[in-house]
């Protein structure tokens, strides 16, 4: 089906004149949408430059751009001396499409970097009259509900000054681990301050558009990466966290985990009835269920294929109260627009706030206070709309940092720790998607977000490591990341198939390790997946496949930007598509990658020479400092990892509450 052509919006603040981008823009989106697509795509881009955290990011990229369109610079890039805005579409095309594959992993880089900022403005965002020229042509219907207009029940603590508040204890996040240790705290009657650095967002603001959604609410605007731009690293930026974002997926801590937590690292606290009864309050408070978990019509197919195999298969256990399971639910990534979705926004930080818990937002903090080995409260810069930046003083007798895997190792190596074991260990349950083309509808963007999964392949090696297989909707944007691009025509065949897609997810145990070290202002994350986990990842895909061609898929493909494909029945079968795989390569920028659970940059043990913190949850060396979230996993977890981060907050709070 060709892409219509439509008439350009007006031209706006976003819109852009950078001709190299623009440039960049066309050559992705060639010719879709309307003529002045490019320019808005290319707006998108610059605006997207100038959020990043990081300075040095934002010169290297202007830096790349400015490269791009000089002679001589494009002749170091690309060998000639044509800059890029002046070739035609079709010299750009075959340009970027050569880096896609190129054994130059930087070329394979900047060829992901972007590709994705082009696509995903293009088909994540919308023009000035809230609609996008493309998602009626791919059947898409775009934003299916106007955001409810329910008033926002907790109200943050603003700032007119420098200012310096005292309290109990100060959290530093407002996560599964920030949130609950906030609510238990403040029911064992202390004194709370949680402080976010994102900002506030509830029903009234859940517009249902990609873009805008995953600019407010995920972590960096949902750009966050590690430093080689391979994993793409999906995190919550607002308050609630992750919780507000996930997908309510809710298992508890495995057993054969906590086995091996409480044996191999020395914390028998993880076999005990504590933990047990911890593991239950949160579920308890969180109405963990399988009642909510009709299955929709794009995991009805994967269903089908997993019986069909005799496979193992079963319904996930969702944090859910009064879930419609409808059209509107796969949308609830970008924020659950009826509140069904039991985040820590409609429970611990809600609980916390009526019980006189303040909560200040948009709030960076920048180091921990610590006077005498001992942690006295935070220094942090809150940003207020319309005002300038002022800092915030809090004092108090215990700080809890749960900014995540990412942020609190890092606000710990600002406040100056020195153990090795800060940043270090870092796990992200490495996945990439393997995508099923059916002759049926399945408009995978909407019903229940995950509601199957099968655990047949988690423990290939006797030690628990393997791949989880999931599944999750499909919206446009995901394109951008997972859909590989060999040129603007092969890319709008795939785009129109996008109503009879389906999307399994291989998620690696991994092996290995990486580390996040705070630098330059901002962090970087480290990160290379083992010959281990690239086996597992393999058999993951291999798996896929299989469940897939069961199902009845009239076509399967991977993320690698080669395009690799399969058709049931074609010569060779799976093990020649698998040997066509592994020719295109699992190296950075070689397939695409995704991590939404980063845990064990800080990582308990009962030895201060290996880990961040004891038993208790509080640093080894600065008295009154504890730690309540998934970088506190001693190893990676082999399972979503929200419930188990918030019962070991839940019983973290108890520790905290002692010492003040």
């Amino acid at each position: 089906m060709a892409i219509g052509v439509k008439a350009p919006p007006t031209t706006t603040a976003r819109d852009s004149r950078e001709p190299v981008l623009v440039a960049m823009a066309d050559t992705f989106i060639g010719g879709m949408g309307h003529p002045g697509s490019p320019i808005r795509v290319a707006g998108s881009m610059e605006a997207t430059f100038a959020r990043l955290p990081s300075a040095a990011d934002r010169r290297q990229l202007r830096l790349i751009v400015r490269v791009f369109g000089s002679r001589f610079g494009s002749l170091l890039l690309t060998g000639s001396i044509v800059p890029f805005h002046r070739r035609t579409r079709d010299q750009r095309v075959a340009l970027m499409a050569a880096w896609s594959t190129s054994r130059l992993t930087f070329r394979r880089q900047l060829f992901q970097v972007f590709k994705r900022l082009s696509l995903l403005a293009f088909l994540g965002d919308t023009d000035d009259d809230g609609t996008n020229p493309v998602w009626p042509e791919i059947g898409y219907p775009g934003p299916i509900s106007p955001p409810r207009p329910i008033p926002k029940p907790i109200r943050t603590t603003t700032l007119d000054g420098d200012t310096t508040l005292t309290c109990d204890a100060v959290v530093v996040g407002s996560g599964a681990g920030g949130g609950v240790a906030a609510g238990e705290l403040a029911a064992q009657g202390k004194d709370v301050i949680v402080l976010e650095e994102g900002g506030y967002y509830n029903e009234a603001d859940f517009n249902q558009v990609e873009l805008a959604m995953m600019q407010k609410l995920y972590f960096q605007g949902g750009f966050a990466a590690t430093s080689d731009a391979a994993i793409a690293l999906v995190a919550g930026g607002c308050l609630g966290g992750g919780t507000v974002v996930n997908y309510s997926t809710s298992f508890r801590t495995p057993e054969w985990q906590r086995l091996e937590w409480a044996t191999r690292y020395g914390l028998p606290f993880f076999m005990s009835d504590e933990y047990s009864a911890a593991l239950g309050a949160v579920c308890d408070r969180l109405g963990v269920n399988r009642d909510h978990t009709r299955i929709p019509p794009r995991e009805r197919v994967l269903q089908r294929g997993l019986q069909k195999l005799g496979w193992h298969v079963d319904r996930m256990p969702r944090n859910v109260q009064g879930c419609t399971q409808d059209a509107a639910c796969g949308y609830c990534g970008l924020g659950c627009q009826i509140g069904a979705k039991q985040s820590t926004l409609q429970t611990y930080l809600l609980d916390a706030y009526h019980r006189r818990t303040r909560i200040v937002v948009n709030c960076k903090v920048d180091r921990v206070l610590i006077e005498n080995g001992r942690a006295v409260g935070v220094r942090a810069t809150v940003r207020q709309e319309g005002m300038p930046a002022w800092t915030l003083i809090v004092r108090s007798r215990a700080v809890v940092a749960a900014a995540g895997s990412i942020g609190t190792p890092a606000l710990l190596q600002r406040s100056g720790l020195r153990s090795r074991a800060i940043g270090s260990g870092l796990r992200l349950h490495p996945g990439t998607a393997v995508v099923g083309v059916f002759d049926e509808p399945l408009q995978p963007w909407q019903g229940t977000m995950q509601a199957i999964y099968s655990d047949e392949f988690i423990d290939l090696d006797g030690q628990h490591h393997g791949a989880k297989l999931e599944s999750g909707p499909m919206h446009p944007a995901i394109l951008a990341l997972v859909v590989p691009w060999r040129n603007a025509g092969h890319y709008r065949r795939l785009m129109n198939a996008l109503p009879q897609m389906s999307v399994l997810a291989p998620l690696v145990r991994d092996h290995g390790g990486g580390r996040v070290t705070a630098r330059n202002g901002t962090v970087r994350v480290d990160y290379r997946m083992t010959k281990p986990d690239i086996a597992d990842l393999r058999r993951g895909i291999e798996a896929s496949v299989r469940v897939m061609e069961a199902g009845g898929a009239s076509e399967v493909f991977t993320s690698q930007p080669a395009f690799v494909s399969y058709r049931p029945g074609q010569r060779g079968g799976i093990d020649a598509f698998l040997a066509e795989i592994d020719r295109a390569g699992y190296g950075p920028g070689q397939m695409s990658y995704l991590s939404a659970h980063q845990m064990g940059t800080c990582r308990m043990g009962s030895d201060p020479a290996s880990s961040a913190i004891g038993p208790d949850h509080q640093s080894h060396t600065v008295k009154g400092l504890f730690v309540a979230d998934g970088s506190a996993f001693p190893s990676a977890l082999g399972t979503n990892p929200m419930i188990t981060i918030m019962a070991m907050a839940h019983r973290a709070s108890r520790f905290v509450a002692a010492v003040c």
